[in-house]
């Protein structure tokens, strides 16, 4: 059973953000001031962006399996009477997904959906972006002379041409990339400041920059709420011109001499700032961003650093992003189905599910009554139990199919029995609203006050389905209307803080049902 998927990510979104922020307080303490060279600091920026972007991933790994410790500290009713902060939940197929009472489904929802219209917009630009790359690239006219100027530092597959619309140097195409020059600066530039800054392009290309580039803005687009991202990204674009600079000047052989290129070549470009296509890869002209560069170009020619040094930072940069490994898997948590089969009340722990028990199930669920009554006719047991699913009458009264319900409580099944992770049948009845099922299950004797390991009361369940009558019925069949659980974070759940509407609330509170602990 999975979590409903705008559950899903609205948890994912809160994971991202403590996340992406310990990352940026990363790149900026250790990444940041090492001493390690602008291509090593480029990488390591680059995997701390898409740490950043996957990590919130995690949590739709499988959960571990319950200990019996932790099953038996939630069935406990705390004795304590201070008046917790109330708590909302949604439950889907057994999950429960916190959010404060304040914040209701409906503002869940309506959060994500700005979320997924923004990413929308994301890529729509982004699309835009790659039309424009295209009609740069192929409005370009080939320069054999301008690749000449390279001579064999031009990448193999690649190709030198001239632009009447590139607003600077840049770098287009994902499969055939094209240096694009513009016409007024190969017109104006002398032709060694002019290889100097082809250098830096060509650098750009045996990084793959582009692809890089482009994955980048696309997870911008998909994250576009993010501040700490869109901080990484900002480094990360520095990191990697830094990186380009750095090559060009080694190949041209000062750092000096290769900063008074690019500062005759980005002269020009200060005021078309802006207008490079987002899957293009170009010099950046931002005043900070120059002049940490130029920095770094002229660091180059005095660099005294001993190996020993840089190799120590490197590894602490390594240390410090393995170290946000594991503090990330150890504390997101999971929404995932538990891997192993869960240990029931009554049933011992299983690890092999039969087909037969598979079987039985899945007619359960389609509504086919005499291949159950043929199944269990044939030995196999009315109770049985598959992970993820739970029991044959916990799907009966999950669908809400009354004659398959009556069908297996004919046959032997319990209408009691629990499945951890499924509730039991009054639970998963009571969930989804289906009043003739409860009716039914309580007749057969199914415990209206029965607490399950992670999925409460029946009470509980029904105040969450928001339908009012099922909640009157099991209440008039004794339900206890101030019997709660502690669940996850030691937070307080009840079926008053749990109802879904006003209705369900105020019928409860009629009945006397309180916001706090009794």
């Amino acid at each position: 059973m999975t979590v409903h998927w705008t559950q899903a990510l609205a948890t994912m979104a809160v994971q991202h953000l403590w996340q992406s922020a310990l990352l940026f307080a990363l790149a900026a303490l250790v990444v940041g001031r090492s001493r390690i060279n602008a291509e090593a600091r480029s990488w390591a920026l680059c995997v701390a962006f898409v740490l950043a972007a996957a990590s919130p991933l995690l949590v739709l790994l499988p959960r571990a399996a319950p200990t019996t410790v932790e099953v038996a500290q939630q069935a406990v009713l705390p004795l304590a009477t201070e008046a917790p902060v109330p708590v909302a939940a949604q439950k889907v197929d057994g999950i429960t997904n916190t959010i404060p009472a304040s914040t209701t489904p409906t503002l869940v929802h309506g959060a994500v959906l700005i979320w997924l219209l923004g990413t929308l917009w994301g890529l729509t630009r982004l699309g835009q972006g790659a039309w424009q790359a295209r009609r740069l690239h192929r409005s370009a006219r080939h320069s054999p002379q301008h690749e000449a100027l390279l001579g064999g530092e031009l990448p193999a597959g690649a190709s030198v041409a001239l632009s009447d619309i590139a607003p600077g140097p840049m770098v287009v195409g994902l499969w055939s990339p094209r240096i694009l020059v513009p016409t007024t600066m190969a017109s104006t530039l002398p032709p060694a400041a002019l290889r100097d800054l082809l250098l830096h392009e060509a650098a750009h290309i045996r990084r793959h920059d582009l692809w890089i580039t482009a994955a980048q803005r696309a997870l911008l687009a998909v994250y576009w709420w993010s501040p700490f991202l869109h901080l990484l990204g900002r480094r990360l674009d520095l990191a990697r011109e830094m990186a380009c600079d750095e090559q060009a000047a080694l190949r041209t052989g000062s750092g000096r001499g290769y900063a008074d290129s690019l500062l005759a070549g980005i002269a020009g470009l200060m005021t078309q700032r802006g207008h490079s296509a987002p899957l293009a890869v170009g010099m950046s002209a931002t005043r900070s961003g120059l002049s940490q560069r130029i920095d770094g170009l002229l660091r180059l020619d005095r660099r005294s650093t001993r190996w020993t040094t840089r190799f120590g930072w490197g590894a602490l940069c390594a240390v410090a992003l393995v170290a946000h490994v594991g503090v990330t898997v150890a504390a997101t948590p999971r929404l995932g189905n538990a891997i192993i089969v869960a240990e029931n009340e009554t049933a011992t722990t299983s690890r092999t599910v039969s087909p037969q028990a598979e079987q039985l199930l899945s007619a359960a669920g389609t509504g086919d009554i005499s291949r159950v009554q043929h199944l269990v006719k044939t030995g196999v047991a009315v109770d049985t139990q598959v992970s993820g699913d739970g029991t044959a009458l916990i799907i009966a009264a999950k669908q809400g199919e009354l004659a398959m319900v009556d069908a297996l409580l004919v046959l032997g099944a319990q209408p009691d029995l629990a499945s951890r992770g499924d509730g039991n049948p009054l639970i998963a009845a009571a969930r989804r609203g289906h009043l003739p099922v409860v009716e039914r299950l309580v007749g057969a004797g199914a415990d209206v006050n029965r607490i399950v390991a992670y999925d409460e009361t029946p009470l509980i369940n029904a105040a969450r389905s928001g339908d009012v009558d099922t909640v009157a019925y099991l209440v008039e069949h004794g339900a206890d209307v101030n019997l709660g659980v502690v669940a996850d974070f030691g937070q307080w759940r009840s079926p008053l803080n749990q109802a879904r509407n006003d209705r369900v609330r105020d019928y409860l509170a009629q009945r006397g049902a309180v916001a706090g602990r009794r």
